[in-house]
């Protein structure tokens, strides 16, 4: 959770951006936010940009980004940026990158988008060089839109999740019970209107002898608002319900490891169907969304308390590149590297770059995610001991944050991305930068 004062300043610019017309937020927006839809897009090129790519993102560096992530083909250039503030000078900001990006690479279409601290804040499109005729964008995750907003209320916002039916939000109420039920009420129509095509609104309370959930569906809050519920027809409208502590109410995505990995499977198999068939940008994207879920339920099971020491040094630093349509593989230890066309084994790999048809890069491996950061600032003390999956795991890799992946040969490897070009509509060439610890 970001600190009340980025959230006020988040909220500001954006009813700025809203009411001066610069900004477009889609009709269609729907529950997964995902300014990278996993059909590819136009976002598939056929020509080597990585020249092209590093002196754009050191470019966007100099005029003021913390880290900025490039991506060049032929119909499309993609630059997302960590902005040093959100402020007025935020839209200002975007455009001359917009500017730089075209010149580096004239595509069709120029796409950027801020960061700050890691949450996406906005977005600009450019089609066709035409910089008269642009278009802002927010690009808030839902989740993100309604911890936002309800800052403005006195609570301790501790989870958000939006689903195509639901809005859940976990909080602890902090101000006076006399104001409870107008608190709720108001809180409820803040969520609807950040995520308006949910049925229901479902709110958590937590309090130190349990917690107390209400839930209210969409319609019967618009048909309060519009006044058609009286006071003695509002109870009615009400699901309630309580768990005292040490209660357990909790279950599991799956029954097991065996039947989350085949839901995990069959999910993953059904995206890249879909995008194979043609089908619409709406149902991909919602089976990407099922998709998330279902890697998240089978990652849950793949947790591990084997201890790896993590007493040494931090290597040196060396960088490889991978490529779907060459050196697939790497062994960390000794740099060796391996094709589609070799044995793959976890023997002679320890990581593996992900032939998939999506626009990010995405490594298979037995790795875990330590946030932002970057080798050059990566000690000893900061990797985990525990914790690495026991089998493996693939997911999308970002730039800017950094990663441990547990060897064949049980020793640690930290590992970021460097730069990532889409050379086909599902082939990829990365590269990255690695540190075996306790050297070599």
């Amino acid at each position: 959770m970001k600190g009340k004062v980025l959230l006020l300043i988040l909220l500001l610019l954006g009813g700025y951006l809203y009411l001066n017309g610069y900004i477009k937020i889609p009709d269609n927006l729907g529950p997964d936010n995902n300014p990278y839809p996993p059909d590819g897009g136009s976002n598939s090129g056929s020509f080597s940009t990585g020249e092209v790519a590093k002196g754009l993102r050191q470019t966007v560096i100099d005029m003021g980004a913390s880290d900025a992530y490039v991506s060049l083909s032929s119909e499309r250039t993609l630059v997302q940026f960590e902005a040093p503030a959100v402020d007025e000078a935020l839209m200002g900001m975007a455009y001359e990158v917009a500017k730089k990006a075209y010149e580096a690479n004239p595509a069709k279409e120029v796409r950027v988008e801020a960061y700050y601290l890691g949450e996406p804040i906005l977005g600009l499109t450019v089609s066709n060089g035409d910089f008269d005729n642009l278009e802002f964008e927010d690009i808030r995750r839902p989740e993100f839109k309604v911890e936002s907003d309800l800052w403005l209320f006195d609570v301790l916002v501790h989870n958000v999740t939006v689903t195509n039916d639901t809005a859940s939000v976990i909080l602890e109420y902090l101000a006076d019970e006399e104001g409870f039920w107008k608190d709720y009420f108001a809180m409820a129509f803040l969520v609807l209107e950040d995520v308006p095509w949910v049925k229901e609104i479902s709110i958590t309370y937590l309090a130190d002898n349990g917690s107390l959930t209400i839930s209210t569906s969409s319609d019967d809050l618009l048909r309060l608002h519009s006044g058609e519920i009286t006071a003695e027809e509002l109870p009615g409208i009400l699901h309630i319900s309580a768990e005292n502590a040490g209660g357990n109410s909790e279950s599991t995505c799956a029954p097991s490891k065996e039947e989350a990995y085949r839901l995990f499977v069959q999910a993953y198999n059904n995206v890249t169907s879909l995008q194979s068939s043609g089908a619409s940008n709406e149902e991909i994207q919602e089976a990407y969304a099922k998709y998330q879920k279902a890697r998240a339920c089978y990652e849950s099971f793949l947790t591990t308390t084997t201890s790896v020491s993590s007493n040494g040094e931090i290597g040196e630093i060396k960088t490889v590149i991978l490529d779907t349509e060459g050196a697939v593989g790497v062994k960390f230890s000794t740099g060796e590297l391996r094709s589609s066309d070799q044995s793959l084994t976890w023997e002679n790999i320890d990581i593996m770059l992900e032939p998939w048809c999506v626009d990010y890069p995405a490594l298979l491996g037995h790795y875990i995610d330590l946030g932002e950061g970057s080798l050059e600032e990566l000690s000893v003390e900061d990797i985990p001991t525990q914790g690495y999956p026991v089998d493996e795991i693939s997911g999308e890799i970002k730039a800017g944050h950094v990663y441990v992946n547990l060897n064949s040969d049980g020793s640690l490897t930290a590992f970021e991305l460097v730069s990532h070009e889409k050379t086909g509509d599902c082939s990829h060439r990365i590269t990255i930068k690695y540190t075996n610890l306790g050297g070599g």
